[in-house]
């Protein structure tokens, strides 16, 4: 009797995940994510787009009334730019200290409901700007 095993290599890459990218996208949704990643640590955070739009649109709300300064992920994502634009290149955060600022400044829902992020989601991306505020932190969408 002769088994086969098959070894698949992981890399040590951390995921977090927010609770809606845990789930499988609803009929007719893309199943899509933002993710923002450090190399050094090892560490990736993925969101879904919808999810970023709801922070997205905090973050513009927030710059307009001047509570932020107008952060590279909101410049990118309002401007078609960078990660966001038709390509989709991945781009190099190098605002993250205002970004921590700027995320601080954003209020989550309570319950997991589709286009929102709740307020243990961003605490969880959050920690990880604040984890990797001194490394180099590259966004894309996949």
């Amino acid at each position: 009797m002769y088994f086969t095993l098959n070894v698949v290599m992981h890399s040590r890459m951390t995921e977090i995940q927010t609770s809606w990218s845990k789930q499988s996208p609803p009929y007719g949704a893309f199943d899509d994510y933002v993710i923002i990643e450090s190399s050094e640590a090892q560490e990736r955070i993925c969101i879904r787009p919808e999810e970023f739009e709801y922070v997205a649109n905090q973050l513009f709300d927030n710059w307009k009334l001047k509570k932020s300064k107008y952060i590279q992920m909101l410049r990118e994502w309002n401007e078609c730019t960078g990660f966001n634009d038709m390509e989709g290149n991945p781009s190099i955060l190098t605002d993250i200290e205002d970004s921590i600022h700027a995320i601080k400044g954003i209020e989550g829902v309570h319950e997991v409901e589709f286009s929102k992020m709740t307020h243990e989601d961003l605490k969880l991306l959050l920690g990880f700007f604040e984890r990797n505020q001194n490394g180099v932190l590259k966004i894309w969408k996949e």
